[in-house]
């Protein structure tokens, strides 16, 4: 079965929701600060989406270990 471009894309923001939720309560926890948990979780996680997608993308085209 292949995957689309959408399910890869719609993998990573599922992901990564959990993947900020997680990073700002952390985030809060050490620093107390909820507008720093807020724009830390944000950023990361951004960044963290398009690698996925990209990783997601490649590993598609990697013939091993399929049948």
């Amino acid at each position: 079965m292949a995957s689309t471009l959408q399910r890869s894309l719609l993998k990573g923001i599922v992901w990564e929701t959990i993947s900020l939720i997680v990073t700002f309560f952390a985030v809060y926890l050490v620093y107390g600060d909820l507008e720093l948990s807020l724009r830390f979780s944000i950023g990361l996680s951004a960044v963290k989406i398009l690698i996925f997608f990209a990783h997601e993308r490649i590993w598609k085209m990697i013939k091993w270990g399929k049948y």
